[in-house]
């Protein structure tokens, strides 16, 4: 066989052996994946790989896009293809079990009629403009579907927890069961609790439309087997037997919401206590001895913080005038100080209001872990329960207020992990009843029989993931709800439903955290556009100042008599050569001013222009530069050698 024959031989079935190894690697190993990027934007949590791994049936996901709609909006367009990358990455993770297509909705054709339908909520970036659809829908094999209507680059860290969350509410669409235990009359199973009077009438009004709630009688020995959350909100006097109860469900289930008050104002209120008749209503709330177990204790006293202080309506004792002053006892958590990581709590952005709320703090226990949600300013001191309790006017408060200033506190807390009983001798013995009429005591009857057959668990079987809360008040409609559009101005209720919802997830879905955004920081353009910023607000400041230097030397000159009238309301009057100099002194100023701000405008310009140049060179010509410079180096070095050779 001839050369150049063999040659063209071997090209033939080196191009056969590629083009089998390509078809090979694409059916047989189109999930193997090896992702390099920092933030390991293509790989999928552990939680989400769980929740793909126990799909029963496959799930179809349906991404409704606008590509020629979405060319005006570059933002819009990076991260559609991060969405679609994220989808086509569940897609080959899931073993044939996620199934994903997508249609390129155009304006007027019949695809956004089904994205319409679908409840793909369609966006309009300016007037006139054809609307943008960006949503995604999934369908399981008995058509249940579930629908993400916009997909919203600002909540980008959630993205793998939205499309995991669909996928699960696919494969169990039943909606959350949550049991309550409370002593506030609160009951979601109204349909419209605002008619009975109730202060949490917005809270209990989303809690049973979103969720499927058994609100549980004060005298309760048993919560049903069914339930996904057990949701405590500022309980009554609790029996030995009932905290027994609880702590049984939470070692077997492990999901709890927990919000307890050293000061319930709500409470106070109310007047009546369905855990104890006989008594008044409690106005402060706690778990021991479940709590000291979990190694979380709540301050007896209430945290007042300054900083965050929201205004409230009172006198001033010095001028007796009716003024918004700032009310420490009552203040706001802004959205930076809340866990910007835990998926309860990253997505809310107007802060949560607290209102005579305690402090928790938490000691190490084994297995157990304890991460704050939302923490208080560095300004804050606390005060008796009896003593906040009395609504202590803004100026009393500030009378005591410390010069040396207290510290951060801690309003709600997360904690996960497992979690051992704080009954470790077993189920507490019945308690008698009260004497009545002077005849002897009797013992309660026994609990129900499957309670009293059940061994008693010494730990949890199931890792815990429990929010507790140190208020109660939080949850009323006067701390987040606007009275005249009765919309929220605050993450109230938000904060609490998101919390519990959550918690009704899986174990693999309450394991997400949010993640990082694929568009990384321009760091140093940042620094760059800030030190501009201030440069430009500065050179503003100093124009506003001279301006009010102007008016007042023309004012001047008006109350010496040698101004026009003009400026004091004789618009006909003729100005006088004085006024004229200083008008025109101002006029030449601003126009040297505004010079100065387009040439920083041009300057930062400048500077960004010559960074991305920089950056173009070193990422697009340095490296091959630097590759072709070691070529010829060698091959000179092998050159010289072998002309050096006898």
């Amino acid at each position: 066989m001839s050369a150049r024959r063999f040659a063209v031989l071997a090209g033939l079935a080196l191009f056969l052996m590629f083009v089998a190894a390509n078809l090979t690697a694409n059916s047989w190993f189109r999930a193997w994946r090896l992702d390099l990027t920092e933030n390991q934007l293509y790989s999928l949590s552990r939680g989400t790989q769980q929740t793909l791994n126990q799909l029963s049936e496959p799930v179809e996901l349906t991404l409704y896009y606008s590509r020629d709609a979405a060319t005006p909006v570059p933002q819009l367009q990076a991260y559609a293809a991060r969405v679609r990358e994220m989808l086509q990455t569940f897609q080959a993770r899931s073993g044939g079990r996620v199934r994903f297509r997508e249609i390129d909705v155009a304006a007027f054709a019949e695809a956004a009629d089904d994205a319409v339908e679908a409840g793909i909520e369609p966006l309009r970036p300016f007037q006139g403009a054809d609307p943008i659809y960006f949503g995604l829908t999934g369908a399981n094999a008995i058509d249940d579907q579930r629908t993400i209507p916009f997909f919203d680059p600002q909540r980008e860290a959630f993205l793998e927890y939205e499309i995991t969350r669909l996928i699960y509410e696919l494969e169990s669409p039943d909606p959350t069961r949550v049991a309550l235990i409370t002593s506030l009359p609160m009951d979601p199973a109204v349909e419209d609790p605002r008619l009975t009077g109730s202060v949490h009438a917005v809270f209990a009004a989303e809690m049973g439309r979103l969720m499927e709630v058994t609100k549980l009688d004060p005298d309760f020995a048993a919560i049903p087997e069914n339930i996904d959350v057990l949701a405590i909100i500022h309980p009554g006097a609790l029996s030995p037997r009932q905290l027994f109860v609880i702590d049984q469900f939470i070692l077997g289930h492990g999901r709890a919401f927990i919000a307890l008050d050293p000061a319930a104002l709500s409470a106070e209120q109310t007047g009546f206590d369905p855990f104890s008749p006989s008594g008044p209503a409690p106005t402060a709330s706690t778990l021991d001895p479940l709590l000291e177990r979990w190694g979380v204790a709540m301050t007896p006293g209430v945290v007042l913080d300054l900083e965050g202080a929201l205004p409230v309506r009172a006198q001033n004792p010095q001028t007796g005038q009716t003024e918004n002053l700032p009310q420490p006892l009552f203040f706001a958590v802004s959205a930076d100080r809340l866990d910007r990581e835990d998926l309860m709590t990253a997505w809310l952005r107007r802060g949560v209001n607290f209102g005579l709320a305690g402090g928790l703090s938490w000691s190490e226990r084994e297995g157990v872990q304890v991460q704050p949600l939302a923490r208080t300013s560095g300004r804050t001191m606390r005060m008796p329960a009896a003593a906040a309790l009395a609504r202590p006017a803004p100026y009393e408060v500030l009378g005591v207020w410390p010069p040396s200033g207290g510290g951060v506190e801690t309003s709600a807390v997360r904690l996960s992990g497992d979690l051992q009983t704080a009954f470790p001798q077993g189920r507490p013995a019945a308690e008698p009843t009260p004497s009545v009429d002077g005849e002897a005591s009797a013992e309660m009857p026994p609990m129900p029989a499957p309670a009293e057959s059940a061994q008693a668990l010494s730990r949890s079987t199931t890792p815990a993931q429990i929010v507790i809360v140190a208020d109660v008040d939080f949850l009323a409609d006067d701390f987040y709800v606007d009275p005249q559009s009765g919309g929220s101005a605050a993450d109230n209720a938000s904060f609490a439903l998101n919390a519990i919802d959550v918690l009704g997830g899986s174990d693999a879905l309450v394991s997400l955290r949010s993640r990082a955004p694929s568009l990384r920081r321009m760091d140093l353009v940042e620094e760059m556009e800030a030190d501009a910023e201030r440069r430009i607000q500065r050179r503003q400041e100093e124009l506003q100042t001279e301006l009010e230097d102007t008016e007042r030397r023309l004012a001047e000159l008006q109350a010496r008599g040698r101004g026009s009238g003009f400026f004091s309301g004789n618009l006909g009057a003729e100005l006088t050569p004085e006024e004229n100099e200083e008008i025109e002194r101002f006029r030449q100023r601003v126009v040297e001013v505004r010079g100065e701000l387009r040439r920083t405008e041009r300057e930062l310009r400048g500077d960004i222009d010559r960074l991305e140049t920089a950056v173009v060179f070193v990422n697009v010509w340095l490296a091959p530069l630097l590759i072709a410079a070691v070529g010829l180096f060698l091959f000179w070095r092998r050159q010289r050698r072998g002309g050096a050779r006898p």
